[in-house]
């Protein structure tokens, strides 16, 4: 019963000596290439390949779009479908501890290291906050329709011009800005009625006990995420409603609940206030703390949550 844990300690120990053995190769080469830098033109210290990887990143992000939609949708599987997983739930726990553990180690690095007098000197934003985790969570699940959108569009112009000799220096599908703030406002409202109709489900379906506790998990996460994208959402509903204070004094009973200004308004005062942002604020990192102690009570969190965790991260 322990050969399966053997091969993955195996695995393992092969894939971080090969790391190490490459990441020893290219400093050789870039001390060689310091040595000779007046006959080659290439990196000559190890700083410019973490420049070179950032930009590479910078320039490549959009290929990953569908992350996004794969956790969303991996999620969801787990609320509507029974599912049995065969791990060790201390190892995963301790793994999701470690990656826990190691991303805020770089946050707080971060925000140690550089000051606002240094960041302004070295023309770097560096200042990182719960404000960072909690925006970077909400980035992730709601950029994906938009660059989405972006590599459909934008292969369906090429090949206009490259088939049919289009022109395509120009925009023609209306408002651009208009266009995506309608994308995260659908999807992110997409998003909180699914969470909402995960657990509707999941009682209405009557489960067993056993699939109860393999599919609550599912819905708890899937909430978490809902919960991320609560707030931008009710902003991009409510941010042009112009109703006031006065326009609900002049309305009778009747006429506020069948106003849509009304309701609006409610839900603006309702989600978008001080004490409830601050608590939203907060949700992200104590999530990202909570979902490796979940484990150890049920497993089914260390599959869903632990690759959560390793493809959004904290501050990522």
């Amino acid at each position: 019963t322990y050969e399966v844990y053997e091969d993955m300690t195996l695995q393992f120990v092969v894939w971080m000596g090969t790391c190490s053995l490459c990441f020893l190769l290219l400093w050789i080469f870039t001390n060689m290439c310091k040595a000779c830098q007046r006959f080659i033109v290439f990196p000559n210290e190890m700083k410019w390949w973490g420049r070179l990887v950032i930009s590479f990143d910078n320039l490549t992000y959009w290929v990953w779009f569908w992350t996004s939609f794969f956790w969303i949708g991996f999620n969801v599987f787990l609320a509507v479908t029974p599912s049995t997983f065969h791990f060790n739930n201390i190892g995963m726990m301790s793994f999701m501890l470690a990656a826990t553990i190691l991303n805020y180690a770089l946050i707080i690095a971060n925000s140690m290291r550089f000051s606002i007098m240094e960041s302004v000197d070295a023309n770097e934003i560096a200042f990182l906050s719960m404000d960072n985790i909690w925006r970077a969570n909400q980035l992730f699940f709601m950029v994906g329709p938009i660059q989405g959108f972006s590599v459909f569009t934008g292969t369906k112009n090429f090949l206009s011009y490259l088939l049919y000799g289009q022109d395509i220096g120009g925009w023609a599908g209306g408002d651009l800005t208009q266009v995506s703030i309608a994308i995260v406002k659908y999807w992110t409202t997409t998003l909180i009625f699914s969470a909402i109709g995960c657990w509707v489900y999941l009682f209405a379906s009557n489960p067993t006990p056993t699939e109860y506790q393999s599919r609550r998990p599912g819905c708890i996460i899937f909430t978490f995420i809902a919960m991320d994208v609560l707030h931008p959402c009710v902003y991009l509903w409510t941010v042009s409603n112009k109703f006031s204070a006065e326009d609900a004094k002049k309305m009778t009973c009747v006429q506020k609940l069948t106003s849509v200004g009304w309701w609006k308004s409610c839900l603006a005062t309702a989600i978008l206030n001080e004490t409830l942002t601050n608590i939203f604020r907060y949700v992200a990192p104590a999530y990202n703390f909570m979902l490796p102690i979940l484990v150890f009570y049920n497993a089914t969190f260390g599959v869903s949550g632990g690759f959560t965790l390793v493809a959004v991260g904290a501050g990522h």
